[in-house]
């Protein structure tokens, strides 16, 4: 993994310059005004939907985003955060990983994995399971983050193809968190991949269509 990170590396430095030509010659791509999602989705139904407080808005600085609790019988409730990153080439800030981000408010990383989430086509892509807890409050977590045109790379391979997306004028991106509180993982982690393999497609079909030129 680190010799293909090194070559990865090393072909991009070989492609930049180019590739900031290609980006300075091309036009500038579209703002976006907001990705939608159904109000239901599998057996879930929204039940809840919230903002962000302004100061996590200007730390994060998302070009629209929405944040709602999805509920079904039987189910895990499930908070779905979406952020949409569109319309420019390059980022000061952006979306933070929740692995660095729940420590930094308080919560313990109980464990962390990749998850493989079905989608058509019998294929699936990679996004990350978190197990947290702060002070008798216990989460799963899913998240991910979703470029236009393509599924999600492994985390450090998709670091650098986002980098080659803004440079060639195609920097939208969304980052998708799920979350449920839970007691025991396995019933939640299930409901979280179920819930992700129906969003998933839906939040990909709809960053196809979104900015770039």
């Amino acid at each position: 993994m680190r010799a293909s990170l090194r070559l990865g590396a090393s072909v991009l430095a070989l492609m930049l310059p180019s590739l900031v030509l290609a980006r300075l010659t091309s036009p500038p791509p579209t703002m976006v005004e907001g990705l939608s999602l159904p109000r239901e989705l599998g057996p879930w139904t929204t039940s809840a939907e919230t903002r962000l407080p302004d100061d996590v808005l200007a730390q994060i600085e998302p070009d629209a985003y929405l944040m709602r609790r999805y509920s079904a019988s039987g189910r895990a409730p499930i908070w779905v955060y979406l952020a949409l990153y569109a319309g420019r080439a390059g980022y000061g800030k952006g979306a933070h990983d929740p692995e660095v981000c729940y420590p930094a408010q308080g919560w313990e990383v109980l464990g962390s994995t990749t998850a493989e989430i079905p989608v058509a086509g019998g294929r699936t892509f990679r996004a990350r399971l978190l197990h947290v807890h702060n002070r008798g409050l216990r989460e799963s977590v899913v998240y991910w983050f979703q470029p236009a045109r393509r599924w999600s790379a492994p985390t450090a391979i998709e670091e650098l193809l986002r980098v080659l997306d803004a440079v060639t004028g195609r920097p939208q991106y969304a980052f998708v968190r799920l979350s449920a509180p839970s007691r025991t993982d396995a019933p939640v982690v299930d409901d979280l991949i179920e819930f992700a393999a129906e969003v998933a497609p839906l939040i990909r079909a709809g960053l196809g269509g979104i900015g770039g030129p």
